[in-house]
């Protein structure tokens, strides 16, 4: 694993209430808002900018006491999907912050559904459930399974931002891509792991990543014209260190931020292809040990190591990168140091300015003048 630049961290006013669970979160399309779901029918909307100002929350009102396990905005930012417990399918909308079941709910049943995400176009989006199931969404055609549904749990569901290609992470059956005309293929190689969450974070690289337990990770290069023929590359595992990831996160600039448990986070860059170090456990642990027994629900930056993180029982602690706030530390320490040299070399000219005897001896010295 790639060696990256420390990260300093300050906790920001925390989510008050008790027996919290935080599931899931995403930033809204304008970058202005956080919508947060958890268990007991958590709803929550907070500031993106300014996420420990209370003041600036939106509690939600589900009326629902299932638990909800992801969300995903819309491309237009003016309504989300909510994937829960109990076939909860439900749509937030941000005009008047209502929460309704979407068409064709009803066709799920209780099954628990574990995964949601629009695709880039917005006219399709896609859910997952814990039976294996994957059902394509649109207000119009309501809910439907899509055939080459498998049997074991779908972990995550992330679309390519620029392409209407989604892939799928499972437990048992593999990685799947999800084409335009909503067939599935599953990729070869990969059933042989346990795959927890998957990104297409760079829309610059027709490519999206799977992160699997075991600490493996896998770059999925996407076929635009015939998703079927998509392929994956070589399997890479991380190493160093013993967490394991877990879920990922949208970072700055097309990475992905991915979770481990118990407490840790690396960062994902497609070009690449390689992780690096991100936030160490050590490190966040020390800083506050109440995060110790909790698990990173959300993360978002405004810069490369300079944003924020929420854990599932509320905790907000903003990240900012140590290199910049130590710059200034170091022009410090030059001004001293020039100060240091300059502040001797004044006394003794001034030392020098009032002796008759020293201005003599340099005369003589330089050969003004003879010795006596």
């Amino acid at each position: 694993m790639a060696s990256a630049s420390e990260v300093g961290f300050e906790n920001e006013n925390a989510l008050g209430e008790q027996g919290l669970d935080i599931r899931a979160g995403e930033v809204s399309p304008n970058g202005e808002s956080i919508l947060l779901v958890g268990d007991d029918g958590y709803i929550h909307m907070i500031s993106a900018s300014s996420p420990g100002d209370r003041s600036q929350d939106q509690d939600i009102d589900s009326s629902r006491s299932a638990r909800f396990n992801d969300v995903s905005w819309h491309p237009n930012g003016q309504t989300a999907l909510i994937a829960g417990d109990l076939g909860a399918a439900l749509r937030y909308t941000l005009s008047d912050n209502s929460i309704q079941a979407v068409n064709g709910a009803g066709t799920v049943g209780s099954i628990e559904l574990t995964a949601v995400s629009w695709r880039a176009g917005g006219d399709l989006a896609f859910f997952g459930a814990k039976n294996g199931n994957i059902y394509s969404f649109n207000e119009g055609e309501g809910m439907a399974q899509l055939e080459g549904s498998m049997d074991s749990e779908i972990t995550d569901i992330a679309c390519h931002i620029e392409h209407n290609l989604c892939v799928a992470s499972s437990l048992n059956d593999g990685i799947a891509v999800i084409d335009r005309t909503r067939d599935v293929t599953w990729l070869d190689g990969t059933s042989g792991y346990t795959w927890m969450a998957a990104d297409c974070p760079d829309p610059t690289y027709r490519k999206c990543v799977a992160f699997g337990s075991g600490r493996v990770h896998v770059s999925i290069v996407l076929d635009i014209e015939d998703g079927s023929q998509s392929s994956t590359e070589k399997v890479l595992e991380l190493l160093q260190g013993s967490t394991d990831f877990i879920a990922t996160s949208r970072g700055y600039d097309g990475t992905s931020l991915v979770h481990l448990a118990p407490m840790e986070s690396v960062r994902y860059k497609t070009s690449l292809d390689e992780v690096y170090m991100h936030m160490e456990a050590q490190a966040i642990t020390g800083h506050d040990p109440e995060v110790a027994g909790q698990r990173i629900a959300l993360m978002w930056e405004t810069g490369e190591d300079d944003g924020w993180m929420i854990t599932n029982e509320g905790l907000i602690i903003d990240i900012f990168p140590v290199e910049s706030r130590e710059s200034l530390g170091i022009m410090e320490t030059i001004v001293f140091a020039a100060v240091a040299i300059s502040v001797p070399g004044v006394i003794i000219g001034l030392i020098f300015m009032n002796s008759s005897y020293l201005q003599r001896k340099y005369r003589q010295l330089r050969g003004f003048e003879k010795k006596e």
